[in-house]
């Protein structure tokens, strides 16, 4: 799953991760990948909804 957040909320949000010790992995400025307490990747994405990495994808 993708959730898609402003690039202010996507920075919070990866120094929050880190403080919890919840591993995860930064891909540039735009996105940050990690796992809920289930295994399910989850996917922060600060790209305006409807684009992705700076194409149209909606």
């Amino acid at each position: 799953m993708a959730i898609s957040v402003d690039p202010d909320r996507r920075r919070h949000l990866c120094d929050t991760l880190a403080r919890a010790g919840v591993d995860h992995a930064v891909r540039g400025e735009a996105s940050v990948r990690f796992r809920d307490p289930d295994g399910a990747r989850i996917g922060l994405v600060a790209d305006p909804l409807g684009e992705m990495y700076g194409d149209k994808v909606l």
